[in-house]
């Protein structure tokens, strides 16, 4: 080859390799590493002092700050409030039962109050009837029932005054046939009567179950009263009915008026009812 011809191919050779292949990479230069301002901070001031732990309230137990969770101090405490819940319903309910309590005595003592009242009217008509005009008045009771029944309560209302009452359970009641009840003055006017009575029942035989029941008879009778004059008024209670009839509609009362003397003896004009 001529010399001319040679000097391009080696200048081309040598380029080739100082040219890197193209699987081969250039080796990299090291990138400058900078570290942070934090970090640098961080290192200038010295460690940090670690938090202080946290007491959980509820579970004793100690927490991080990052894991302990505070209690809000305006949130309620369910269970205390269940509690003053429950609390406050029981002291309702008792409160509410001694108010029943309450309420029933006062009715009571009302009752009383209303039966005292009316039994001072009647004795006050009554005195007052003595000197003022009115009529002589003579209540009784007879006891006219049959052997099955014994009585054992009687209890006698004269215009809403209770004036007699009487209970014996012994026999001593029921063996009397007369039972004066009343005697006095009563103002002139309409008057009314109530009789209550309660009967034990009196069995033997086949009929002994009847001890174990009592029986009642109520009646009610209007009667008027002159400027004078007396008289009797007997209410009697007697077996209605016969062996169909049934022992607990078999009491039963009727009333008798009696005109009497100054001795509370009948008199010949006497009128019935």
């Amino acid at each position: 080859m001529p010399r001319s011809a040679r000097t391009p191919v080696r200048a081309l050779a040598l380029l080739l390799a100082l040219i890197p292949s193209a699987g081969v990479a250039a080796p990299a230069k090291p990138a400058k590493t900078t570290k942070p301002a934090a970090a640098k901070s961080a290192k200038a001031k010295g460690p940090e002092a670690p938090a202080p732990a946290v007491v959980d309230p509820f579970s004793g137990k100690a927490q991080t700050p990052a894991t302990a969770t505070p209690t809000p101090a305006s949130a309620p405490n369910n269970a205390a409030l269940t509690g003053q819940a429950g609390g406050n319903a029981r002291e309702s309910e008792i409160y509410g039962d001694r108010l029943d309590g309450i309420e029933a005595e006062v009715a009571a003592l009302k009752d009383k109050v209303f039966r005292s009242k009316a039994r001072l009217a009647v004795l006050r008509d009554t005195v007052l009837s003595g000197v003022m005009a009115g009529g002589r008045v003579v209540v009784a009771h007879r006891n006219l029932m049959g052997v099955g029944f014994r009585l054992i309560r009687v209890v006698v209302i004269l215009d809403g005054a209770q004036i007699f009452a009487r209970s014996d359970e012994t026999g001593s009641l029921d063996a009397e046939d007369e039972l004066p009840i009343f005697d006095g003055n009563l103002p002139p006017g309409p008057h009314e009567i109530t009789v209550d009575l309660v009967y034990q029942g009196q069995g033997y035989g086949a009929f002994d179950y009847l001890k174990g029941y009592t029986f009642k008879s109520s009646s009610n009778h209007s009667f008027a009263v002159g400027e004078s004059g007396q008289f009797k008024l007997v209410s009697k209670g007697y077996e209605r009915g016969n062996l169909t009839t049934e022992m607990k509609d078999r009491p039963a009362v009727e009333w008798q008026t009696v005109a009497i003397d100054a001795s509370g003896a009948p008199t010949a004009n006497q009128a019935g009812k």
